[in-house]
């Protein structure tokens, strides 16, 4: 493997890898009752891989998901999303394609619910993120999604932290049901950084701007768009199969066979300034691709990544307009409508909600 870096901060990679490889029937009388079933154990997320193109895929677990391209000198995935869903999916890449092993994987962004389970590609696998993911896994309170922080500031995730946005915005921010307790490993009421993060393999590559990946004959870009859902996000851009894959902030966990779907907006856009997101979007649609593999929800197009784009806009300028002119929070939920995004899901339940987190984010990032 050889690495360079170039005065455009373009590090590549060359990885030269050998080709491994209900009618109910009547009883007699005398005839005793049939024993109770066992109950069965409840379903997990539904799994499947689908192709997009000849070789590259999705993976899916639930409503969340991740890429792979194959090569002849291997395989390059995107997140690991969660153990138990790396491991069902090493099971599977190793009955489609036995002779090609994990060579890279790359994470979207820190995030547990998206780059936990790597450890099961890493006796093969080289691990790439963006810098800031090395700050988000030093053992201080890292960035988190759905407006959990460290509110007592001190350094460790407490039940309030997980529980003041979900019981606020249940099934929006926040975790689900039991997930506090199914995160504290040890049973003893907080959940340090280091216990939240303990199936997240550590990236061994860190790249700053842009980075790029030759391949097994093929070539992935790496992009850091700018702060968005993350501080420290990645697209993965595929140029041969004009696709990109980017997680949550083109498209939340809400989104699911359309892309007009309200943002969920939690902790004021994740604590990151508007303009940054639209500038995250922007990146985005400078690359020269046909569809977009999302981490959360169905294919789309870029036309959809402009349409999302717009929304910010629109958010952002009738929000910053109407506190240049001395409108109170409340005035504005009342006067700033959005109906060009009336038929847009979860518009109802989410429209203030949005104007709120636009009114908050600018009071800091004007």
């Amino acid at each position: 493997m050889s690495i360079r870096t170039s005065s455009a901060a373009v590090t590549t990679l060359a990885l030269v890898a050998a080709l491994a490889s209900s009618t109910q029937a009547q009883q007699p009388p005398a005839q005793p009752s049939p024993a109770p079933r066992p109950a069965q154990a409840p379903r997990g997320p539904a799994r499947e891989i689908i192709q997009v193109t000849p070789d590259l895929y999705r993976a899916r677990d639930g409503n969340w998901y991740t890429i792979f391209l194959v090569t002849p000198a291997g395989i390059l995935l995107g997140d690991p999303i969660n153990l138990n869903f790396a491991r069902w999916l090493k099971t599977e890449l190793d009955t489609r394609f036995p002779q090609q092993p994990v060579r890279y994987v790359v994470y979207s962004h820190s995030h547990y619910d998206h780059a936990s389970g790597g450890e099961v590609f890493a006796s093969t696998a080289t691990f790439v993120a963006h810098e800031n993911m090395r700050r988000n896994m030093d053992g201080r309170y890292p960035h988190m999604p759905g407006d959990m922080w460290d509110r007592n500031d001190n350094g460790v995730i407490d039940p309030e932290e997980i529980s003041i946005p979900t019981n606020a915005w249940p099934g929006i921010c926040g975790l689900g049901p039991n997930s506090f307790t199914q995160m504290d490993r040890n049973r003893d009421g907080k959940i340090p950084p280091q216990e939240l993060q303990a199936d997240i393999r550590r990236p061994d590559i860190f790249y700053s701007d842009r980075m790029r990946i030759d391949f097994g004959g093929k070539t992935v870009e790496v992009i850091h768009p700018g702060r968005n859902h993350s501080d420290d996000a990645s697209v993965l851009y595929f140029p041969s199969q004009r696709v990109v894959f980017a997680t949550e902030f083109l498209a939340d966990a809400l989104v699911t066979t359309s892309m007009r779907s309200m943002p969920s907006a939690c902790g004021a856009f994740d604590g990151h300034p508007m303009a940054e997101w639209i500038a995250s979007y922007r990146a985005v649609e400078s690359l020269d691709f046909d569809t977009l593999a999302p981490g959360h929800g169905a294919l789309f197009k870029k036309a959809d990544v402009i349409e999302a784009r717009q929304f910010f806009e629109d958010l952002r300028a009738e929000v910053s307009a109407g506190m240049a002119a001395g409108r109170s929070l409340d005035e504005l939920k009342k006067t700033i409508t959005l109906e060009k995004y009336q038929d847009w899901a979860y518009f109802v339940r989410l429209r203030e909600g949005n104007i709120a987190a636009a009114y908050e984010n600018l009071k800091h990032h004007p």
